[in-house]
C-alpha cells in the first residue's frame, strides 16, 4: 500500500475547490461559504486565491447542507478524481472511508427550542406532560 501525503501539491490539486464543492453538493457558492462558516471549517489554501476542501470537510458540509446525499457527493468526487487525478484516487478513497467509518457528531438540540416546538405541536395537557418527561431525561443524561 502506498503512503499518502496529504500535504503534497498533487494531493491538494485533487481536492475539490470551493466552486467544485458547490457543484458536487448542488448549492450556490454563497451557500458553501455560509456552510463553511457555520461548521468552522478551514479550507486548504492553494496559490494566491484558490481554496480547496479536505475530503472529510466536504462530506461533513454535504451532510450539514442536506442538498445532495453524502454518498452522491462522495461518488461524484471519486469519479472526478479517477478521471482527472488517478494517482490520488487511493488517498481520496482513504479520506472517504475515514468519514464513513467515524461516528457522526452528535448535535445537541436546543432545549428551549425543543420545548417550544412541543407546545406548538401538542395540546397543552400533552405538551406539559412531554416537557416534564423530556426535562427529567435531559437532566439525568
Amino acid at each position: 500500500m502506498a503512503t499518502i501525503d496529504a500535504t503534497s501539491s498533487s494531493y491538494v490539486r485533487a481536492l475539490p475547490t470551493l466552486s467544485r464543492a458547490a457543484e458536487l453538493i448542488d448549492i450556490s457558492p454563497a451557500g458553501i461559504t455560509r456552510g463553511i462558516e457555520e461548521l468552522g471549517l478551514e479550507p486548504v489554501p492553494w496559490g494566491r486565491r484558490e481554496k480547496h476542501l479536505g475530503i472529510e470537510d466536504l462530506l461533513r458540509l454535504a451532510a450539514h447542507l442536506r442538498r445532495a446525499s453524502v454518498e452522491e457527493v462522495a461518488g461524484g468526487l471519486q469519479e472526478e478524481v479517477e478521471r482527472d487525478h488517478p494517482e490520488q484516487l487511493e488517498a481520496i478513497n482513504a479520506g472517504i472511508d475515514r468519514f464513513f467509518d467515524s461516528p457522526p457528531p452528535r448535535r445537541a438540540e436546543q432545549p428551549d427550542r425543543f420545548v417550544a416546538e412541543l407546545h406548538e405541536a401538542l395540546p397543552e395537557r400533552y405538551a406539559n406532560q412531554a416537557e416534564a418527561i423530556y426535562l427529567r431525561h435531559a437532566t439525568s443524561s
